[in-house]
């Protein structure tokens, strides 16, 4: 593995690819095997989920957390970065938590760290069936969920170390439960739908909330009762959200004292608040965002526009653009045929819900400056939901139309060519983004095995009685070195925030609690102290760079 961080795990791919063609088949002679064939596709999308999941490189970022997160309650809690628990992430630590009791029941290996991501993606297969079935019957429904399990972007993101696939499944389960309260009129499950999507936003922050105002607005036009009643639902989901989605941020205000809160990285205060609104909001929507070292690899480098998901950068049009572009044309083609005159009012309200999370998904991730891949997913169910809608619907409505005029075997060969289409052409995408061993939550600052190893041996053979195993500048290469080795580190500084003075560095120096020091290539204040009264160890250190690494004396 290139990042160095975690060891690799050898599995076979054999075999992965021939669970396609069994589905395809399947699904063909639903009516037959109704329980069987919605089993199969959520089997498929485990598959290309978990098959040699072990040998995907692991961002040092979230591997260092999630091993600092195990070493204490109190760092579980607060989302620490560090043993120490001085510098915590940038959001709420709740996917991360998942990860900690992965590799705590597991071990600490890359296998436990990526499963509940993967686990995440294949639930929200099994989740948007259920919602398709409840809103348009099962032959939506399987076409829906099979264009989820194999869409390329949606698997890429289910093998990253990210939180993205947990929130997708959580935003999808929250759009059945208010499609099946929708359909009972039970105004209860709308609220239940509010909470999951509350537990998304705990997830994965702001991408959770484009979903929202489609699950609201599927509500406001097909929930039986009086327009109060349905405001009032529509209310109480909303409270339910919020009151969710704020619960850490207000239990680490209220539960843990200021002195013992670790500075959430990228605030400009130190406080969570910060780093929620202001660094994972309004900076992420503007393309503010102050980048680290490295961490510019993972951004989608195409420029904001219409054409931008249908770009070549990093496989956009391969990955996303194939299954966007097949959800804009079937709808249109399902809507020109008439084919929601099928659904009745609970469906329509809910394959509106549907497009208009498409239609939202699609501007704002064609317009956003600062875009990663793995946002994406906060889309990919309803690329794949309205891709499913419109081909069903839309096949069922022109056979419809041209029956008696055109031979019954040509349109069912027509009809069995779409689904192929659908079918075939991501999942040979995907083929390539598990063979290669892709993943998109990058790895920024990670050092290669051999100089991690280095640098890991030379650290511990001088940490003696310190504290600290080392005093660090690059957040990055911290991380890599914590999830190796699980010791305590010296966080000096958070994208330009320091958090320790030189003064006091040189007070901890004096106690013996700290002895190097890991600069990188890094120009601050700090680095400059170090450097000018340092001892330049980056060769003894296994660094191919000098002045990297310093020994540190009274």
């Amino acid at each position: 593995m290139s990042a160095g961080v975690l060891p690799r795990q050898e599995h076979s791919a054999a075999g992965a690819w021939g669970g396609a063609a069994v589905v395809a088949a399947r699904v063909r002679a639903w009516p037959r095997s109704g329980r069987l064939a919605p089993a199969l596709v959520v089997l498929l999308a485990a598959i290309l989920r978990l098959v040699d999941l072990g040998r995907t490189p692991i961002d040092p970022f979230y591997a260092g957390a999630v091993r600092s997160m195990g070493t204490s309650w109190h760092a579980f809690f607060v989302g620490a970065y560090d043993p120490s628990a001085r510098l915590a992430i940038d959001k709420a630590p709740v996917d991360l938590w998942l990860q900690v009791a992965s590799t705590n029941v597991l071990g600490f290996t890359p296998t436990a760290m990526l499963l509940p991501a993967a686990l995440g993606g294949t639930v929200a297969v099994a989740a948007l069936y259920d919602l398709l079935h409840t809103l348009a019957g099962r032959r939506v429904a399987i076409a829906g969920a099979l264009a989820l399990a194999v869409l390329p972007m949606a698997v890429l993101t289910s093998r990253s170390d990210t939180m993205d696939s947990v929130m997708a499944a959580l935003v999808v389960a929250g759009f059945a439960v208010g499609a099946r309260g929708m359909r009972a009129g039970r105004s209860s499950r709308l609220v239940a739908a509010g909470a999951l999507m509350g537990v998304a936003f705990e997830t994965k922050l702001f991408e959770a909330l484009i979903p929202a105002v489609p699950l609201a607005v599927m509500w406001w036009w097909g929930a039986p009762g009086t327009r109060a009643q349905r405001a009032r639902a529509i209310v109480a989901s909303s409270l339910a959200c919020a009151a969710v989605g704020l619960a850490w941020l207000v239990a680490l205000s209220l539960l843990v004292p200021a002195t013992q809160r670790p500075w959430a990285f990228g605030s400009t205060d130190g406080s969570a608040w910060s780093s929620t609104f202001v660094y994972d909001g309004w900076q992420r929507l503007t393309g503010s965002t102050p980048i680290n070292a490295g961490s510019a690899t993972d951004r989608v480098p195409a420029g904001a526009g219409p054409l931008r998901l249908f770009s070549a950068h990093v496989h956009l049009d391969a990955r996303v653009g194939f299954g966007l572009g097949v959800a804009w044309i079937s709808l249109v083609v399902a809507l020109a045929a008439g084919a929601w005159r099928s659904l009745d009012r609970t469906g329509r309200a809910g394959a509106g819900a549907l497009a208009l999370w498409l239609g939202l998904g699609t501007v704002i991730f064609s317009a956003q400056r600062d875009l990663r891949p793995r946002y994406l997913e906060a889309v990919d169910p309803a690329i794949a939901a309205v891709a499913g809608l419109g081909l069903v619907l839309g096949a069922s409505a022109v056979a419809a139309r041209l029956h008696g005029r055109v031979p019954r075997g040509v349109l069912r060969g027509i009809a069995v060519a779409a689904v192929i289409m659908l079918v075939t052409v991501p999942a040979v995408v995907t083929a390539g983004v598990i063979s290669s061993h892709a993943q998109d939550s990058g790895t920024p600052g990670a050092l290669p095995t051999a100089r991690l190893a280095a640098l890991s041996s030379y650290l511990r053979s001088r940490q003696g009685g310190a504290r600290y195993e080392a005093a660090f500048l690059p957040v990055a290469e911290a991380g890599g070195l914590i999830a190796r080795d699980g010791r305590p580190v010296l966080m000096l500084d958070a994208l330009g925030h320091p958090l320790v003075t030189p003064a006091a560095l040189q007070r901890l120096i004096a106690g013996g609690q700290v002895h190097t020091a890991v600069v990188g290539t890094a120009r601050t204040p700090m680095a400059d102290w170090i450097r000018a009264h340092g001892s330049d160890v980056s060769a003894a250190a296994g660094q191919r760079v000098t002045g990297t690494v310093y020994a540190l004396a009274p």
